[in-house]
């Protein structure tokens, strides 16, 4: 992933917290659930493509720009973390909680010119799938 797909995935970030979350807030909070979760994946992938290309940078001992690059994008990791809770968590999601996780993206949140989701029921389940991911990466308690 480039720069150009990190920038891709903001704006579906945007896209999901400008229309497409408020559209739904009232009528269906499992669906708003499932839509934090696809930004927090989307947040925690772009995390990790920065950390990728800043690491290509340090091989070529491009030291300086390496740590541009991760001070650049050091916000995404908290702000995936933060829309990840807010989806995995049993109480229901308020505008606050979307106010909060918009001021945690640094770029800032705009509403895109051109919708990239044409239909956001898509992503219905997408938090439960986190849950299974996340319960199979949990080791076992031993005794």
């Amino acid at each position: 992933m480039a720069l150009k797909e990190r920038q891709r995935q903001l704006r579906v970030v945007g896209e999901i917290l400008t229309v497409h979350i408020p559209q739904f807030m009232d009528s269906d909070p499992d669906l708003v659930k499932d839509l934090l979760s696809v930004v927090g994946t989307a947040l925690s992938n772009i995390h990790e493509d920065a950390e990728a290309s800043a690491d290509a940078w340090d091989k070529r001992a491009y030291h300086v720009r390496a740590d541009r690059l991760r001070r650049e994008w050091e916000w995404a990791l908290p702000a995936s973390n933060y829309a990840l809770g807010l989806a995995l968590r049993p109480h229901p999601v308020t505008p606050l909680h979307i106010q909060r996780l918009k001021q945690l993206i640094r770029p800032g949140v705009e509403k895109p010119a051109r919708r990239q989701i044409t239909d956001p029921m898509r992503f219905r389940g997408a938090a439960q799938a986190i849950r299974r991911q996340q319960a199979r990466k949990r080791k076992p308690i031993r005794g």
